[in-house]
């Protein structure tokens, strides 16, 4: 027999492991469970496929509504999908338009200011030298933040974004075309030479009726162009767009990078200035890769499609609008404050 305060230890603890079993038990159940359950990703790029698809229903929507084969009926898809995007290109044209109202009035209140501080600091030292301009990056700030809360415009990098937010649905197109056409191909092995990239053919069926019409020297829609009259053709209208989009006013921007000082805006300048490099640039290798890559006839379509329709919209909504680089206005001029006890001279 135990003493009767071993028998209460024994007792409380038979109790605790009695309530504590559970617990330990569950959590060895729950850690096994863990160990020899298989996680399985969900459906990989949902997003990415419900997009594709979406794009392929308007491809065949387009070509059913319309009746027209399918040589027509690409290049009609594409032009509408330019057209819808005119909402988007008005407010980016409207803002760019706001925004320029902001440089000259800023280059008149410069000197107008250095004109002041010629006067409010007159000891010709460094040190006055530098507080004057100091003072006078101080005032510009203040007439910036009041031109912008004025005008009520965008900031340059949110005009640059709405410019080229396009850009994600012509590669989205192009890709539904491609895959219709039956090229499992991804769009890096169409730039470099590799077998093992592969696209997932069952998000876009190949569609029937591309091998079925051929169009003039070409058997079907699948076969790419040897001839590279089509090819050819959508470089010259790639360049043409690219030029008039960013061509025309890059020796401008030099112009106004080389007279700048350094700091933020200069960056940014520079930043423009090599994008719109690269869209010119990029222009001229587009077709190069195609020839190369040989691309189906129906992608090809497609590209000239929609570049030939951001041709004639661009010049086309400046027209409506107004070209913000025409409508700028010019620098304002201001008088310099005369001291005390001098004329005015003429």
């Amino acid at each position: 027999m135990l003493p009767r305060q071993s028998r209460r230890c024994t007792t409380t603890v038979r109790a605790a492991s009695l309530f504590l079993e559970p617990q330990s038990c569950a959590r060895t159940a729950l850690r096994r469970h863990a160990f020899a359950r298989t996680f399985h990703s969900s459906r990989p790029h949902r997003i990415l496929a419900e997009a594709l698809q979406l794009s392929h229903s308007a491809f065949e929507d387009v070509h059913t509504l319309s009746g027209l084969p399918w040589c027509l009926s690409i290049p009609l898809t594409a032009s509408l999908f330019r057209l819808a995007w005119i909402p988007v290109q008005v407010i980016s044209t409207i803002s760019l338009k706001r925004r320029q109202i902001e440089g000259p009035l800023l280059k008149g209140w410069r000197k107008a200011y250095q004109d002041i501080a010629v006067v409010k600091f007159r000891d010709q030292t460094q040190q006055t030298a530098e507080k004057a301009e100091a003072w006078v990056s101080k005032q510009l700030q203040a007439r910036r933040k009041a031109i912008r809360k004025h005008s009520n415009y965008m900031s340059p990098l949110s005009i640059f974004g709405l410019q080229l937010s396009f850009l994600p649905i012509w590669i989205l197109n192009a890709d539904v075309i491609r895959r219709m056409a039956g090229d499992d191909r991804t769009l890096l092995s169409l730039l470099v030479s590799t077998d093992h990239n592969k696209v997932d053919t069952t998000v876009i069926p190949p569609e029937p009726g591309l091998q079925a019409e051929s169009l003039w020297w070409i058997p079907d829609l699948v076969s790419p162009d040897h001839l590279w009259i089509l090819p050819l053709m959508f470089g010259a209208l790639s360049v043409a767009s690219a030029w008039m989009a960013a061509g025309r006013g890059m020796a401008k921007q030099q112009v106004k990078i080389s007279t700048m000082e350094h700091g933020v805006a200069k960056q940014r300048e520079i930043f423009f200035l090599s994008v719109s490099q690269f869209i010119v640039a990029a222009s001229f290798l587009f077709p190069v890769f195609i020839i190369r890559s040989e691309t189906a006839t129906a992608v090809v379509l497609y590209l000239i499609g929609s570049v030939g329709t951001q041709l004639v919209q661009r010049p086309l909504v400046s027209y409506l609008l107004g070209d913000p680089k025409k409508s700028a206005i010019e620098p304002l001029e201001r008088k310099a404050p005369r001291l005390k006890g001098t004329r005015d001279t003429r």
